[in-house]
């Protein structure tokens, strides 16, 4: 049972139209900055014939089209609930989150077999310079501060795109790091330290794909969003609620849905019982904001105690 007064519809709706606008507006000042960055790595490293660069700058390229991702996403997952797709559209937003985990591992594949070449002998030193080295140390400088600046936002608008992006671009300054240590061992005479640099660069985007994959497939797998525990301390503080189980929860961490059953008193008439869910549900949307939605199932209370397994369903 959940409230459908239309002036609370509404503001929900504006609130999550403001936020979507946001995080486009964030996803957007990125593609552009990501786009010149995934620019000059390609051509100082296709100039230098450093593999380190250029796979650095298949990383940015890839930061690059994971924004254009997160916007077609955000712009599918802001649309209202409808007739269809009665709980909305937010997973449009979390699969575009996984398709961007899929683009970076396929630029995984072609680094790691540009690296292969290079073992087996098809590789030869860079001519790297200290203009080239300058270079790479100024990406570090705007990938750190791209970063911080999309994770911030991410926070704020608790939105998985824009934290996930933001942590491909965090690995993607971590890879410029270990670019610009070769290019210093380059110049000093180690001419493989840029292999060993592309590897690094490797594992740094294999990281990011894996940690990216992994948070959202659980979202689209309906993986366990709240402690049930939490749930249930937070329903009970409620007068005149009795105990509550078989708790729920799935979706997004800033886009919960929630369902659960309430022990009331099996005198208490039905209006008030009514009621009585209504109280739950705005106990729990004031302790917890990220919830969204709340279905409640009321049952009476039989002065049993329940055991402490029945509070989160098993197998069901």
């Amino acid at each position: 049972m959940e409230p459908s007064g239309q002036g609370a519809r509404s503001t929900a709706l504006a609130t999550g139209s403001e936020r979507d606008r946001a995080v486009r507006r964030v996803l957007w000042i990125v593609l552009g900055l990501n786009l010149l960055v995934a620019a000059g790595k390609l051509a100082v490293g296709t100039a230098a014939g450093a593999l380190s660069l250029i796979a650095d700058g298949i990383h940015s390229l890839l930061d690059a089209s994971s924004n254009i991702v997160g916007l077609v996403g955000i712009a599918a997952a802001g649309k209202p609930p409808d007739a269809e797709h009665p709980y909305g559209h937010r997973r449009f937003e979390t699969i575009a989150s996984v398709v961007i985990g899929l683009l970076i591992a396929g630029g995984l594949v072609e680094i790691v077999r540009r690296v292969w070449d290079g073992v087996m002998g098809e590789h030869v030193t860079p001519a790297v310079s200290w203009i080239s080295t300058a270079f790479v140390a100024l990406t570090i400088v705007v990938n750190g501060l791209i970063s911080r600046y999309e994770s911030r936002r991410g926070r704020e608008l608790r939105s998985s795109i824009l934290l996930a992006d933001a942590g491909h671009t965090f690995s993607d300054m971590l890879a410029a790091v270990a670019v610009l240590v070769s290019f210093i061992a380059v110049m000093l005479g180690v001419g493989w330290a840029d292999l060993v640099a592309a590897a690094v660069v490797a594992v740094f985007i294999a990281r990011t794909a894996w940690v990216i994959l992994a948070t959202n497939l659980g979202v689209l797998a309906d993986h366990a969003v709240l402690d049930p525990r939490a749930v249930h301390e937070i329903a009970c503080r409620v007068p005149g609620v009795y105990g509550a189980h078989r708790i729920r929860s799935r979706g997004h961490h800033d886009h919960v849905h929630v369902d659960l059953h309430i022990h009331l008193d099996p005198e208490l008439p039905l209006q008030r019982a009514h009621a009585k869910t209504h109280e739950v549900i705005e106990a729990l949307r004031k302790a917890l904001p990220e919830v969204k939605d709340v279905v409640i199932h009321t049952e009476p209370a039989d002065g049993r105690e329940l055991d402490a397994s029945t509070i989160a369903p098993e197998g069901d």
